[in-house]
């Protein structure tokens, strides 16, 4: 009996078989799982570019934060600003209320009782005359000259004296007048008064040459600055009915209480309870200013008197 020949095989139809369906599983299994695979792959992207929008986004927002205070305090400052101005109207509203109501008053009282006949050094005209110099025009009788005597008008004292001088001749009998000569220096105001006190004068030809010798002996004294507050108080004390203020119209602010001219002529107003005629004469280079023919103006008009310029 012949035997068989058996020959040995590395893979065996059934291994191969096995391989197959293993590599078959395996490619089955990556065609199912690469969606998710890509997915990740995208999910991983689209998270960094997440985090990128992040920090934008958290960048704007601090900036926008920043802005936002910055708008806050700007605001609060105009509600600051908006409350000082409401407070600074009020004032005005309340010191005009008081300068109408004090209008109103004066407006209110009866008019003077005609002063009782006094002897005169001179005849008294027997029909009513008025005083008037230049531009000026009253028909008051007492009549005080206000020289305003700071070191800007030292170079022209001799407009000064001259215009007083011309004032004082325009005069008539009858009439009543007086000199103040008003300064601001270091150690505080300083005033030249004619006559000595706080009366006034007759016009006569006596008084006239006094006046005359006084305003001579005022040369070489203009020096310093002025405080026309201080110098209408004293004013108002001296019983005139009619005040002439003679100056080149540049008040100091540092001696005026650091009013501006309107706030000065305002309370300069104020302080006239009696209704005294404030006229104003501007002397010197008053052109150069603007402010001072305004304030001089201003004066005058607020105080039911007349505004004269004198230049050189």
């Amino acid at each position: 009996m012949r035997s068989r020949n058996r020959g040995f095989e590395v893979f065996s139809l059934s291994a191969i078989d096995l391989f197959a369906s293993a590599m078959g599983a395996f490619i089955v299994i990556s065609i199912i799982l690469m969606p998710d695979y890509q997915k990740e792959v995208r999910s991983q992207g689209d998270l960094e570019f997440l985090e990128q929008l992040r920090g934008k986004t958290q960048a704007e927002l601090n900036e926008t934060e920043l802005g936002r205070e910055s708008l806050l305090e700007a605001l609060k400052a105009a509600q600051s600003r908006q409350r000082e101005l409401e407070s600074q109207e009020d004032v005005i509203s309340s010191e005009l209320q008081s300068l109408l109501a004090q209008k109103q008053a004066r407006n209110d009282q009866p008019p003077p009782p005609p002063p009782e006949p006094e002897e005169m050094e001179d005849e008294i005209p027997s029909k009513e005359v008025s005083f008037r110099f230049l531009g000026l025009k009253t028909k008051k009788t007492r009549i005080l000259f206000l020289v305003d005597m700071n070191k800007f008008l030292s170079e022209h004292e001799s407009l000064v004296r001259d215009t007083v001088l011309r004032a004082i001749d325009s005069l008539q009998p009858g009439y009543q007048f007086g000199i103040l000569g008003f300064q601001q220096l270091d150690s505080g105001p300083r005033y030249f008064r004619w006559p000595e006190g706080d009366g006034l004068a007759r016009v006569s030809s006596s008084s006239r040459s006094k006046a005359i010798r006084f305003l001579n002996g005022l040369a070489g004294e203009f020096r310093g600055s002025s405080s026309l507050l201080d110098a209408f108080d004293q004013s108002f004390d001296i019983p005139a009915d009619a005040v002439i203020l003679i100056s080149d119209g540049l008040p100091n602010p540092e001696f005026n209480e650091n009013l501006s001219p309107s706030r000065l002529v305002r309370n300069i107003t104020l302080a006239n309870t009696r209704n005294r005629e404030i006229h104003t004469v501007t002397l010197g280079d008053y052109f150069k200013y603007q402010g001072t023919v305004e304030f001089m103006e201003a004066l005058a008009r607020a105080n039911s008197g007349s505004f004269l310029a004198l230049a050189k």
